[in-house]
């Protein structure tokens, strides 16, 4: 039968082909073996990517979930932090306020007003705390700071104050000032949303609520005192000595009952954390579980990769020694 050949030309071209898809096949299988995955997904997969599918999708959703955990844990510990700074200062405040109340030889009144004052600075701040602009104790209006300042809030209680006469008329005038929804607090001092955060969605059916607010009544309460005690010396009160004692050592006295509200938002608070940190735990265990079902899905196996990059090697150095000795060849070693 007659031999079939072909041109050199072609021969060559026929030889260069076979070197670009060995090539591609061994970067191909360099990358499988380096990463574990396969460089073609739907192939590896027979083109049934649905499984796939599912998987990311519920790798994605517990991304969104975990974010959200990860800042409702941030958001709780500032709020834990703060009201402890709130109930640390009020409670040393209310130690000393009624030792300049109704013990002799106690806190100098004005000691302890001054002391009020910086207490009350402190309280705002605390209040005012915020987490990447977002203010934590104002409900729903995150983008204001819930409180005016220390300064705003003595002023405008000193105006609703100015005329009183005994102090039964202070402490009416002190109680409409913070508990009155038309009162100075509402109107003058909190500056915060009057609803709630919405919950966040930890999945699993679960979700938390941290919509503690600056005008809460426990925090409310507590300011309420420590502001009394601050302005007991002003001289537009006219008030005995005697008097002015007595209004600061009962409101240490009130602020001391204080503290049993404030322990139970920071109680309250604790709980939330926990269920926020269970939570993570269990966010964290899904998305371990799904990243492994993903990476069966999509690895390849290292022996048989290996092995198959062997047999490629091989063939492009047997490629590339046909390739050198179809090189040399000429007529004249042909015909000699």
């Amino acid at each position: 039968m007659p031999l079939q050949s072909i041109g050199d030309m072609a021969q060559s071209f026929a030889l260069r082909r076979q070197s670009v898809e060995l090539n591609r096949q061994m970067d191909r299988l360099t990358q499988e073996l380096s990463s574990g995955v396969a460089s073609d997904i739907p192939r590896h997969l027979s083109g049934n990517l649905l499984q796939l599918a599912d998987v990311e999708r519920d790798l994605s959703v517990l991304d969104a979930r975990r974010d959200v955990a990860r800042v409702a844990t941030t958001d709780a510990e500032v709020m834990q932090t703060s009201l402890d700074r709130v109930q640390a200062t009020t409670g040393d405040l209310a130690t000393n306020a009624l030792s300049a109340g109704f013990t002799a030889g106690g806190v100098q009144i004005s000691t302890v007003t001054n002391e009020a004052r910086s207490a009350l600075e402190t309280i705002t701040g605390a209040l005012n705390s915020d987490v990447a602009g977002r203010a934590l104790f104002a409900g729903n209006k995150t983008d204001t700071a819930p409180m005016a300042s220390a300064d705003v809030l003595l002023g405008a209680l000193k105006s609703a104050l100015t005329g009183a006469t005994d102090t039964s008329d202070i402490r009416a005038r002190l109680d409409t000032f913070f508990d009155d929804p038309a009162g100075g607090f509402a109107t003058m001092v909190y500056k915060g949303g009057t609803d709630g955060l919405t919950p966040r969605d930890l999945g699993a059916g679960e979700s938390v609520a941290l919509d503690i607010r600056a005008d809460d009544p426990a925090v409310r309460d507590v300011m309420k005192q420590t502001a009394l005690i601050a302005i007991a010396d002003d001289a537009s009160l006219e008030l005995s000595q005697q008097d002015r004692r007595e209004l600061i050592g009962s409101a240490g006295e009130m602020l001391l009952n204080g503290q049993t509200g404030l322990t139970g938002l920071r109680a309250n608070l604790g709980f939330a954390q926990e269920r926020i940190a269970q939570a993570e735990s269990r966010i964290s265990a899904g998305l371990t579980s799904l990243n492994i079902a993903r990476n069966d899905l999509i690895s390849v196996d290292i022996p048989s990769t290996a092995v198959e990059l062997e047999q490629v090697q091989s063939q492009l150095e047997t490629l590339y020694t046909l390739t050198a000795r179809s090189a040399r060849l000429s007529l004249v070693n042909f015909l000699s």
